[in-house]
């Protein structure tokens, strides 16, 4: 890594909550500085202040009690400074408060600027302005628990569970001059875990926590383009009054009925289909699938399902090769079976890939004269190439590729000259999509300096072979917004370098509402003029269930 940068913190009396004091230990094990402390004087924490009348304080009656007693993050625990990334140095600072704003003095500012600090996290104090904004190279980062563009104020993940939005924002910006403006830095999209104010509040935190490494390691690499000024153009919700937080605790306990029952009643049941058209007039030009347009494999009993279809063309005949997944054993092994066009039928699963490890997303690929298979095997702590054996007709593995990495749902393409791995890891496996490349297939595979290069849930995890139309790469990707393997987002790549990557969703394909399995599809690839599918159904099953119980009593 380029040499680190420098950076300071803004905070109240030198006392962090814990996703904070997480942010400044993974700068300094990524090589950046914790150079300078400054520490808010009046000896109170930045907080959501009030803008209403004194008399409406009995309004937030109920908000005050809830917030203080019940919802309490274990992310907002309060931690002190470990010594051995404290700061070089500390200052007390006063502000002056006026327009809404707060100021520091021009001797603090210039205090603040001697120490030439590359950026300063703001987790203390409110409303900056003036001078202060300017005091280091990349300006003050400060954090929003919501979107912007939907939320300006009210406290953070409330809002969201409240008006049932299935996706939350978390973001890293800039500080501006401008109230009501600011310069996004970072931005991610998380699942709004609607049965739990508590549990999606500290997810908030604990996703935006490596946000300052990831662009403090950009710009050491790289340097980085500061984007414009953006509007926060969301409603300025405030404070929730009794009668709110009131219809709010109701839909709390609503959903977590709903969410239990989900969880413990309501088993996934996957399949595994075949269309006769190209993905490309199926993503693309938006075909409307019909039902009589999907073959589908014969299901293995009550207690197994197929998923994650990839394959190849051999002799005509369509080989497909399948997460092949057993409730009792609450594992995974890679099968494979034929598809004959001629006779419209599958052959009997047989397995290829065996493992004492759960194994799924047997991604397959041809280079040359040999066939490959990328599993998803995060367990095993590496991604594992393997390489069919003919004789045997099965799959050995060939070569570790990366070492030391849980990733999920590998995906290896071959563009413009180079090799490109797209997968998530295991803590962020529906969000945080990365990208490493190599000159060779077999390696050896860099990380890319953008990395995470996308967070978000609606479109990161890869979904399924990247396919090029009218020389255009497009990469399907889970749309888990609303549910897990909900459908499938369709995203046309627009910057693909060893410095760069950006895409935009283009389409969405799924589910196939007319189908026997109409909740969701999370898997599609294109094979010549045959695309597979996985869609799924929901039904009771007793291992499920009583593994689900299990875990829920262990964790009470």
């Amino acid at each position: 890594m380029s040499e680190g940068l420098k950076f300071g913190i803004i905070c109240t009396a030198g006392v962090l909550q814990k996703w904070q004091a997480s942010a400044i230990r993974l700068l300094a094990e990524n090589g950046h500085e914790l150079k300078l402390a400054i520490i808010d004087g009046r000896n109170t924490p930045g907080h959501l202040k009030d803008a209403s009348s004194p008399g409406s304080e009995r309004d937030l009656f109920i908000w005050r009690i809830c917030n203080r007693f019940f919802f309490k993050p274990p992310q907002r625990k309060p931690v002190k400074i470990e010594k051995d990334i404290e700061p070089s140095r500390k200052m007390l600072c006063l502000v002056s408060e006026k327009n809404n704003g707060e100021y520091f003095s021009e001797q603090d500012i210039r205090e603040i600027t001697s120490a030439e600090l590359d950026f300063i996290l703001q987790f203390g104090f409110n409303n900056l302005r003036g001078g202060i904004l300017d005091t280091a190279k990349y300006g003050i980062w400060s954090f929003h628990h919501g979107d912007e563009e939907k939320y300006r104020t009210g406290p953070p993940g409330f809002w969201e569970i409240f008006n049932n939005d299935p996706v939350s924002a978390v973001v890293m910006h800039r500080l501006t001059e401008q109230p009501g403006t600011a310069i996004i830095l970072k931005k991610a999209w998380c699942h709004t875990l609607l049965h739990s104010f508590q549990t999606n509040l500290d997810v908030m935190l604990w996703v935006s926590a490596p946000f300052p490494v990831y662009l403090a390691n950009e710009i050491s690499l790289k340097g980085f383009i500061f984007p414009p000024p953006a509007v926060n153009s969301g409603t300025e919700s405030g404070l929730p009054r009794n009668l709110k937080i009131t219809s709010f605790l109701f839909r709390l306990l609503k959903n977590r009925i709903k969410f239990y029952w989900n969880d413990l009643f309501r088993a996934e049941r996957w399949n595994i289909g075949i269309i006769n058209r190209s993905i490309q007039e199926l993503a693309i030009n938006h075909y409307e699938i019909r039902r009589e347009d999907v073959l589908w494999m014969r299901e293995r009993g009550s207690r197994h399902y197929f998923a994650d279809p990839s394959g190849f063309m051999d002799e005509n005949k369509v080989h497909i090769l399948m997460e092949d997944y057993s409730y009792s054993e609450n594992k995974a092994h890679i099968s494979e079976a034929v598809f004959d066009p001629s006779s419209k039928s599958f052959s009997i699963p047989l397995i290829s890939i065996e493992s004492k490890e759960h194994l799924s997303y047997p991604f397959v690929f041809v280079y040359g004269e040999d066939i490959y298979c990328l599993p998803s095997s995060h367990r095993y702590g590496y991604i594992g190439l393997y390489k069919r054996n003919y004789s045997e007709g099965a799959f050995v593995e060939d070569q570790i590729l990366i070492d030391h990495i849980d990733a999920v749902d590998p995906t290896l393409i071959n563009f413009n000259d180079k090799w490109w791995l797209f997968f998530t890891l295991r803590k962020y496996c529906n969000t945080h999509l990365y990208l490493y490349s190599a000159d060779e297939m077999y390696g050896e595979y860099k990380p890319h300096p953008m990395n995470p290069v996308k967070m978000d849930i609606r479109s990161a995890r890869p979904a399924g072979l990247p396919f090029i139309h009218e020389g255009q790469l497009y990469r399907p990707a889970q749309d888990c917004s609303e549910s897990y393997g909900k459908r499938i987002a369709i995203n046309k790549v627009t910057r693909l370098s060893e410095l760069e990557y950006e895409e935009e969703v283009e389409s969405y394909f799924g589910p196939i509402k007319q189908s026997k399995y109409p909740k969701g599809v999370h898997t599609v690839f294109g094979l010549g003029k045959y695309t597979l599918v996985d869609a799924k159904r929901y039904k009771f099953d007793f291992h499920h269930f009583g593994r689900r119980a299990g875990n829920r009593f262990k964790k009470h």
